[in-house]
């Protein structure tokens, strides 16, 4: 791969093994971003959703820990949020003992459109993985866990 081997030239092993998980990423979200723009979604939006969804459930979550969970800034989560309320997929909501916390929940239409979309979503990560080394996930995921524990 021409990307990799123009960076690679004279980098220490630690900037290579970072560029190399960044252009991973890049080209996973890319493949997935694919499967989810016909239901108007990207991966971002997903996984949002998937949170409020799995995490917060019935009773919803607050922002922050939308934010915290996806590392991603207050900001930046208030801009996803917005699109996802006018979409109708969400919900915001006061907490009823402390009006100046929202609580983030999935409406009906958000729940039914990620139940829609799941089935394609994980064929494309059965199609992403298909060239992984065959009984190398659970050595690799150990690894990467530990490594993401571990940084500050």
């Amino acid at each position: 791969m021409e990307d990799i081997d123009i960076y690679y030239k004279n980098q220490d092993e630690n900037s290579k093994l970072i560029y190399t998980i960044g252009l991973l990423w890049g080209k996973i979200s890319s493949k997935l971003d694919e499967v989810l723009a016909p239901k108007g979604l990207n991966i971002a939006k997903f996984n949002i959703l998937m949170i409020i969804k799995h995490v917060g459930g019935y009773d919803g979550i607050q922002q922050n820990c939308i934010s915290k969970k996806l590392l991603v800034t207050a900001s930046n989560i208030t801009k996803l949020l917005d699109r996802l309320e006018k979409d109708g997929l969400v919900t915001r909501n006061s907490k009823k003992d402390d009006k100046r916390v929202k609580l983030i929940r999935i409406t009906d239409f958000g729940s039914r459109l990620l139940d829609d979309i799941w089935i394609d979503y994980k064929k494309e990560i059965s199609k992403i993985m298909a060239d992984f080394p065959a009984g190398k996930e659970k050595q690799v995921e150990k690894i990467l866990v530990e490594w993401l524990t571990n940084v500050k």
